[in-house]
């Protein structure tokens, strides 16, 4: 059964076109110990901030990060989000509240190039790839697009349909990898005496990926896994994703989803979706493979539960199994798919309004809380007595080293 709040409708928000530039941004203000920082303002070696043209919309690259600073001194752990498509941090500024509200450490929202086409519509192209039963290049392409966005790279900028490339190139140097460490340097720079070394390699350049906490919404929960599948990272938080699709491919096919994970075996996995999202089938078949390719994962099923009102999600309930919401979303969202932006995206998420306009946004009560604190929840970090002490020790038979 599914449950509706009573929203009121804003007539001027219904006469605009539904872009994400006309998402409202609801709860930057009320973000305690917030800096928002740009892109630009992080570069050392002058390179320009493209913007990013999605269809016939524009949108600017140089929207701020979001950086939560907390009280206490030396962190051992951050956690970093990832946007989807067309979106920005301040866009999700109600799930970057409640981030600030239930954890104990720093909480870096990226500004970044995220890719020009979004996760329905890659997938679709990649199939375009496939030659007969030969899905070779398409299977090359699920990954190919992660590692575009990244580590930067030109695989959607030189395959075309319709005369048009998949998606714009991403120079290494607007790559997300380059972006949060660009960011991380000047926060070290600005910050000499924080923590903020903690969370770059010897290199002083590189994240240190095993002390990062990943989560992200749409396009940037597709990044997340593959960060996972890819680098031994601190804690994955899916939001509406990973929604990568072999579409047409025969029974049994693999794609990079299917592999063992260089993330450790304590790292903890959560995962969040709307039950009338577009993709949710796809979420679930994404999440079955995961488990089956690492069964370390923490999840005890995958099936996902439901957080029926979402007023008592525990962390113990999002360690068991991804979770999936019902509530409608809310009547004021301009997101043209308002189910999938109900999860993260602030104008589309339900809530729960007094008569003075004070506002009670449904997921902070108890699951986002609850996917983050899971997410973030056992693995320790370099350097931490519990990461000295197994750190000697082989990985599982068969799992790969993790990459840097």
């Amino acid at each position: 059964m599914k449950f509706s709040f009573h929203l009121f409708q804003l007539s001027a928000l219904a006469l605009m076109s539904a872009t994400a530039d006309n998402i409202q941004d609801l709860c930057t203000d009320h973000i305690a110990d917030l800096e928002k920082i740009l892109p630009s303002d992080t570069v050392t070696d002058g390179h320009p901030i493209p913007e990013i043209k999605v269809g016939k919309d524009t949108y600017s690259g140089d929207e701020p990060h979001f950086v939560v600073h907390p009280a206490g001194g030396n962190h051992d752990k951050i956690i970093v989000y990832i946007p989807g498509t067309t979106d920005r941090p301040s866009l999700s500024s109600c799930l970057i509240k409640s981030m600030s509200e239930s954890l104990s450490f720093p909480i870096l929202a990226l500004s970044y190039q995220y890719l020009s086409s979004g996760d329905k519509y890659r997938n679709g192209k990649c199939e375009f790839l496939a030659d007969g039963d030969d899905r070779a290049e398409q299977i090359s392409c699920l990954k190919q697009q992660h590692v575009d966005a990244i580590d930067g790279g030109n695989y959607g900028f030189t395959h075309y349909k319709d005369d048009a490339p998949f998606w714009a190139e991403v120079l290494p140097e607007n790559s997300l990898t380059r972006r949060l460490g660009d960011l991380l340097i000047h926060l070290h720079s600005k910050y000499p005496n924080g923590h903020w070394s903690n969370f770059l390699q010897e290199d002083m350049s590189t994240p240190a990926w095993e002390n990062i906490v990943f989560s992200g919404h749409s396009q940037g929960s597709g990044h997340v896994a593959y960060l996972a599948q890819t680098k031994n990272i601190n804690g994955a938080v899916m939001i509406s994703g990973p929604q990568d699709e072999c579409i047409g491919c025969p029974e049994g096919t693999t794609f990079w989803i299917d592999e063992l994970y260089a993330s450790s075996s304590d790292t903890p996995y959560t995962a969040l979706g709307q039950g009338d999202e577009e993709l949710l089938s796809v979420m679930k078949d994404n999440w079955k493979c995961m488990k089956a390719a690492n069964p370390s994962i923490n999840w005890s099923m995958t099936e996902p539960q439901s957080t029926d009102f979402g007023l008592d999600t525990t962390p113990e309930d999002a360690l068991k199994s991804p979770l999936v919401t019902d509530v409608i979303p809310s009547d004021t969202s301009t997101c043209g798919v308002k189910a999938h932006c109900s999860v993260a995206i602030d104008d589309s998420v339900p809530f729960i309004e007094k008569t003075d306009g004070e506002k009670c946004y449904l997921y902070e009560v108890s699951v986002w809380p609850s996917i983050l604190k899971a997410g973030s929840s056992t693995k320790a970090t370099k350097g931490s007595k519990a990461h000295k002490a197994t750190k000697g020790q082989k990985s599982r038979k068969g799992s790969k080293a993790p990459k840097v």
